[in-house]
């Protein structure tokens, strides 16, 4: 008894040191214990096992809905991938198109209203500056409608596209031609 109670003693004496040593000069220490030993989970077997039958109904559960995603494809997703196509032709055309809405149609207001006057018949007046800033954010808002139809990202039908296009360059005309009527 004795020699275990001198054997527990040192032990108890070596972490007191380890433990002493680590908060005074704030060094760590790592210790690894090892046992080879091992042991069954008795009780916790059956929860293994009810673990074990739960995946294998979920995995199969998981596997049933994979196959009806795959056959629902294509209802779902095809019909979107029809609604982000654009023709090449419009697409060729954009830049025109836009360059009518900002270019040509701004051209005609910057000649109709003039900050100087270019000849002695016309008349330069500094309030066409605001004119010409109205005319301009009309055409600009035009101008970001027709990039937001003609991006692949909005799900809107090839026909829709191009109505919605018309309809903005119709307003650009009208509003050029200073026809209030829009």
């Amino acid at each position: 008894m004795n020699k275990l109670y001198i054997k527990s003693l040192g032990i108890k004496t070596f972490f007191v040191g380890l433990l002493l040593f680590s908060v005074i000069f704030k060094a760590q220490a790592v210790i690894n214990f090892t046992w080879s030993w091992s042991a069954n989970d008795l009780l916790s077997k059956e929860y293994y096992k009810d673990m074990a039958s739960a995946h294998r109904k979920l995995n199969g559960y998981a596997l049933t809905k994979t196959g009806i995603m795959k056959r629902t494809k294509d209802i779902y997703i095809e019909p979107n991938q029809e609604l982000t196509r654009i023709s090449s032709g419009l697409t060729s055309k954009k830049s025109d198109i836009l360059n009518f809405v900002s270019g040509t149609s701004y051209d005609y207001i910057k000649d109709k209203y003039p900050i100087v006057a270019v000849s002695p018949l016309s008349s330069g007046k500094l309030s066409n500056v605001l004119v010409r800033r109205r005319f301009k954010t009309k055409f600009d808002a035009e101008k970001e409608n027709i990039t937001n139809y003609l991006d692949a990202a909005n799900y809107i039908p090839e026909g829709e596209r191009l109505r919605l296009i018309q309809q903005a360059l119709d307003k650009v005309i009208r509003v050029t031609l200073e026809d209030e009527t829009y």
